[in-house]
């Protein structure tokens, strides 16, 4: 999904207990993703060139499930229902993509 080894934060604690952070690229666009089991919390980050354009925090992410069909690939994080967001997908194949939105049915 990535295409990469996953980094650990610190080495010397299992990896249930420390961010764990990937990355793909895609063209001039770059997707680095960070999750801590333990806390439930990670972090997106995306960028055009070497500019950063978008930082999410993540926080009661409640499961994380890799979709793939085809040439597509896709990372669905889904959260708490108590949070009122719908699951957050990053789709890293054929291009980086992001989906993301509330729950909550908002009317004007």
């Amino acid at each position: 999904l990535f295409e990469c080894e996953a980094e650990l934060s610190d080495k010397s604690v299992p990896w249930q207990y420390t961010s764990v952070s990937f990355q793909v690229v895609r063209g001039d666009f770059k997707a680095e993703f960070d999750i801590e089991e333990a806390s439930r919390s990670g972090q997106l980050r995306l960028y055009s060139g070497t500019d950063e354009i978008s930082k999410f925090y993540l926080e009661n992410i409640n499961g994380v499930q890799i979709k793939r069909k085809g040439n597509f690939e896709c990372l669905v994080s889904e959260f708490d229902k108590e949070n009122f967001v719908l699951p957050l997908e990053l789709q890293t194949k054929p291009v980086i993509k992001l989906i993301w939105g509330t729950s909550l049915d908002l009317r004007k």
